[in-house]
């Protein structure tokens, strides 16, 4: 039931739904981490934050698992990413 100047309606509704997977789960996402945060105690929106990874021996590295060229490592990598907690 659009009007003919919008085009087909499957050319509207693809655009609708990119839309609304991108916008949606990402605000969903952002209140309930800011909601979280809060029942913590701590500001709804961290200050900082630190990286880190690690490789982990591996004997059949898959061919995405990588190699370490500074350790001479074949293996996995993992990363996190963890909040940096301000001291009191």
């Amino acid at each position: 039931m659009l009007p003919v100047h919008f085009g087909p309606w499957q050319t509207i509704y693809w655009w609708f739904r990119r839309l609304v997977r991108r916008f949606l789960f990402a605000t969903v996402h952002n209140i309930a981490l800011m909601l979280n945060r809060a029942r913590a105690g701590r500001e709804a929106n961290p200050s900082a934050g630190v990286l880190d990874s690690q490789t982990v021996k591996s004997l059949h590295a898959p061919s995405g698992g990588g190699y370490e060229a500074a350790k001479r490592l074949n293996g996995r990598k993992r990363h996190i990413a963890v909040e940096q907690v301000a001291a009191c």
